[in-house]
């Protein structure tokens, strides 16, 4: 979508300059404002779809993948919690497209909260708030409420049920560390075409991800860093609306 290919500083600068059209054209802001949104929840489902690697069962898997998958899973099971720090790079060269944004998701149990581009996502397994910073806007939904919950943790295991073909690429070397990669090919073709999942052979811990997504981008998340020991109070994953006192509330439950 044409959103989509926005760079995150042009987001911001297109978003002031619809802000000034609203005057002359109500109608086609609100619009485009549905568009923004649009391209937020995409770069969070993409996210969210990386940590769920790691916690996934995986379906018709040739043995090589299967047993480091496996381990994967395992060490993440047992995890007291995940907290990364990453980057987001969206890549398209039809249209010379290189964009990078920094952020942070905290996955604790079924509850989550991911900071990226300038927004917020709040889950406390229930309920979901997605805070956009630049409108001050906050949208309430439930967590299972609409069909984004494809890649939402609380589903992290069953998603197997999706049902994925992985193939076992080989052993390289990134950043001086020995790694392995894995292809992820979907049964079904949605958003993604293809997933290679890149995974530490130490601690099989997954490193970051590349994927192709059926609007033409590629999409890669490169983690920076890891802490699995930290135990989060339930407040976390709250919005805390007492501190955005002027917040438009769009309450979709």
């Amino acid at each position: 979508m044409l959103c989509e290919h926005f760079s995150e500083k042009g987001l911001n600068a297109w978003v002031e300059e619809k802000k000034i059209m609203k005057q002359t054209s109500l109608q086609e802001n609100t619009f485009d404002f549905q568009n923004i949104r649009h391209l937020i929840h995409m770069k969070s489902r993409i996210i969210l779809f990386f940590v769920l690697c790691t916690f996934m069962g995986f379906s018709q898997t040739t043995q090589k993948a299967k047993t480091i998958l496996d381990q994967v899973s395992q060490k993440t099971r047992n995890y007291k919690s995940i907290t990364a720090d990453f980057h987001f790079i969206m890549d398209n060269n039809e249209v010379n497209l290189h964009e990078v944004s920094k952020g942070n998701l905290i996955v604790q149990g079924e509850a989550y909260k991911l900071n990226v581009s300038d927004v917020e996502i709040f889950c406390d397994g229930k309920t979901q708030w997605t805070y956009m910073k630049d409108a001050d806007e906050v949208s309430i939904s439930e967590a299972n409420q609409s069909n984004e919950n494809l890649i939402n943790p609380a589903t992290i295991f069953t998603i197997y049920e999706q049902g994925f073909t992985n193939n076992f690429l080989g052993e390289f070397t990134t950043d001086a560390k020995k790694t392995f990669k894995i292809e992820m090919i979907p049964d079904e073709v949605k958003e993604f075409k293809r997933v290679i999942l890149e995974i530490d052979q130490t601690n099989f811990q997954i490193l970051g991800a590349v994927m192709d997504g059926t609007d033409d981008n590629r999409y890669t998340i490169k983690v920076i860093n890891m802490n699995t020991t930290v135990s989060y109070p339930s407040s976390t994953f709250l919005f805390d609306q007492a501190k955005h006192p002027k917040v438009n509330v769009i309450d979709m439950r």
